[in-house]
């Protein structure tokens, strides 16, 4: 539903804000050359009214050899409310002329013709939020009783079963931070936890586990606590989610109240509710009817602002990490989100 509040409320804005005949409503079948400047996010909007059709621009149009990348001369044909791509080159030749700047269409680095469309995140360290896992151990100490641990230092470590525990076993390292309280239902979800680097353990003497830092994001102090480790991944596969999982923002990273384009964000919805690392999903919230349209109107309900997008970058059971990576107003702990399955 939220799709199709979304296109009445991009169509409202087009008609009220028109600043030329480029903005115009496309009509079916015209052709535009794309200029210096020009995104697929931005003729996505243009033209069809929806900014978040660009993955499907990239896999539905072949002409695309390497879709983030678009260059100024090339055509696009608006058809049914769709785009298409139209080679501006015969087959043999190369796709960008020397002469030819390549404009970023956006998030995503790579993704070829049939191939699964990938986002880049600039994003380290995200952290989780905490909710009935225990930790597998615990930094006591520094070889040499560093205050502040940073990369490539020693240290001991005290592991919860150190029958478990194998040279060269690699751990991430997390803070405690505050509680996250629900911003709706005003109830404990759980603790946000930090992430503080990773490290691997070196040796194993007896019930003595000795470990070397080799991620540092921030300052590492004893106490810090050893979980899984899961790698930051910078280059994350978009995949379709099979439910819209609606649900809202928690959290943002560093306690952050107002979240835009690359922050860091939490919500309610995690693999217990069908959410997949990869997941494109919208960021919206109600639209308040203003008092001159209350008395024009009466009790008119407006279809929900919708504030940008996000993908998720790491799944929990009842919780997701997500990063935003379009934002047209900031983002609020208590906005919706709701997974884009189509």
């Amino acid at each position: 539903m939220i799709r199709t509040l979304f296109r009445w409320l991009l169509l409202l804005a087009l008609l009220s804000a028109i600043c030329g005949p480029g903005m115009a409503a496309a009509e079916e079948g015209q052709i535009y050359t794309i200029k210096k400047g020009d995104t697929l996010w931005d003729l996505s909007k243009r033209f069809i009214d929806d900014p978040y059709y660009w993955p499907n621009v990239w896999a539905k149009n072949p002409a695309i050899t390497n879709p983030h990348l678009i260059f100024p001369g090339q055509k696009i044909r608006i058809l049914d409310g769709r785009l298409e791509i139209v080679p501006a080159y015969t087959e043999g030749e190369s796709a960008a002329q020397p002469d030819q700047t390549p404009t970023i269409t956006g998030p995503a680095t790579k993704a070829a013709a049939g191939e699964m469309i990938q986002i880049r995140t600039s994003s380290k360290g995200n952290g989780f939020i905490l909710t009935d896992e225990q930790p597998l151990g615990i930094l006591a100490d520094t070889t040499d009783n560093r205050v502040l641990i940073s990369k490539n230092d020693l240290v001991f470590v005290k592991m919860t079963d150190p029958s478990d525990v194998t040279v060269g076993d690699t751990y991430g390292l997390y803070e405690r931070g505050d509680k996250v309280i629900h911003p709706v239902t005003g109830e404990s979800i759980g603790t946000m936890m930090q992430n503080l680097g990773a490290l691997q353990v070196t040796e194993i003497n007896g019930g003595t586990v000795t470990a070397k830092i080799i991620i540092a994001f921030r300052e590492i102090e004893r106490g810090a606590e050893l979980f899984e480790y899961v790698p930051v991944q910078r280059d994350i596969t978009l995949q379709r989610a099979e439910t819209p999982a609606p649900g809202v923002i928690v959290a943002g990273r560093d306690e952050r109240s107002t979240m835009s384009t690359n922050d860091v964000i939490f919500i309610d919805r995690g693999s217990n509710d069908g959410v997949k690392t990869g997941n494109l999903f919208y960021i919206s919230r109600p639209r308040q009817v203003s008092k001159e349209l209350f008395k024009q109107a009466g009790d008119l309900v407006l279809p929900d602002e919708v504030l940008g997008a996000a993908i998720t970058v790491d799944t929990r059971a009842t919780t997701a990490t997500a990063v935003i990576i379009k934002s047209v107003k900031e983002a609020f702990p208590g906005d919706q989100t709701e997974m884009v399955t189509d």
